[in-house]
């Protein structure tokens, strides 16, 4: 009998410290979306979907960033309206990130929403080299205030995307990502399910390049120059041959420059990069070249050949008149 209640006891205490059971929910969809600014802070939005087939409603999820304090960004893009508050704890891996629902997630449906913030004290900066490690870890799911692990499906949606600084050069990175991107001026590396688990972490290291900076300055500024195209030609100007420079000018810089870049052939991609602003430069006088007048419609004088006809027949008439007389 005693041996029977130390055991229960026993059971109950389990109960008590252990994290409920979470049998039921899946982790449809994690991606991360991180962004490393020029000072080093970080931004990140993730994107998530809870589906909960158990039986006791879910209140939140956390998970943990290896930063020292965040501050949640409220807006249409990040935060979504079913993101109730956001807390944080500080934890030994760094800070442990609270997100609450509005209301319950109850059994038999699915949680879709996003929480961005912007994290301190997570990316290294050293002079102009960067460094980050991202954790994909899976969340824990919240239920009467206890954390439960979840299940991960084998088709989950696990991605996830790095925006380096403007003009810093992807050094290394693992796991491979599925592709190198290069968009608004900062390379991108980006990992599709296949290239990403639960439990990866994402190692990242760059440095500020002087050639990509160039190719940046040139994309800018062809993004500048079609936005004043676009105005002038709003306002009935021809602009066309602006219109052929900066074409070349973005076949020059975002292909060729770019894939020497990519090769780490330098010369050639600065040499690119050059002729790509040289065309800029011809866009830029097309586009400061006054607007050909249109010359207004003059009066065409009419050829006097019509008037023989007449003379001789004015004549004739004429002739009779006075032969009669």
């Amino acid at each position: 009998m005693m041996l029977r209640k130390v055991f229960i006891y026993f059971l109950i205490v389990l109960l008590i410290v252990s994290p409920a059971s979470a049998a039921g929910v899946s982790l449809n969809r994690w991606v991360l979306n991180v962004t490393v600014h020029d000072d080093g802070l970080v931004e990140e939005l993730i994107q998530a979907e809870f589906e909960n087939s158990g039986s006791v409603p879910l209140d939140g999820f956390s998970f943990v960033i290896p930063a020292s304090k965040i501050a949640v960004i409220r807006d249409f893009y990040h935060t979504t309206d079913s993101t109730g508050e956001v807390e944080q704890q500080t934890v030994p891996d760094g800070l442990r990130v609270i997100v609450n629902f509005n209301k319950p997630v109850e059994a038999g449906t699915k949680w879709n929403g996003r929480v961005g913030f912007t994290a301190e004290n997570w990316a290294v900066k050293t002079d102009s080299n960067y460094s980050i490690d991202i954790p994909v870890e899976s969340p824990q799911v919240i239920s009467s205030g206890k954390s439960a692990e979840v299940s991960v499906p084998v088709d989950a949606d696990i991605r996830s995307q790095v925006f380096l600084p403007k003009s810093v050069e992807l050094i290394s990175v693992e796991p491979p990502p599925f592709r190198k991107l290069f968009q608004y001026g900062r390379m991108v590396p980006t990992w599709s399910p296949e290239k990403l688990h639960i439990g990866d972490v994402i190692r990242i290291k760059g440095s500020y390049s002087d050639v990509l900076h160039k190719i940046v300055e040139v994309d800018d500024r062809s993004r500048s120059l079609s936005t004043r195209i676009k105005e002038a030609k709003e306002q009935g100007k021809n602009v066309s041959e602006a219109e052929g420079y900066v074409a070349n000018a973005n076949d020059y810089n975002n292909n060729q420059a770019l894939a020497f870049f990519w090769e780490k052939k330098y010369s050639d991609a600065q040499k690119y990069a050059g002729y790509a602003n040289d065309e800029l430069n011809k866009a830029e006088n097309s586009l400061a070249a006054p607007a050909e007048s249109t010359p207004e419609p003059t009066e065409v004088p009419r050829s006097p050949g019509f008037m023989v006809p007449a003379l001789v027949i004015a004549a004739a008439l004429a002739f009779l008149v006075s032969r009669k007389q």
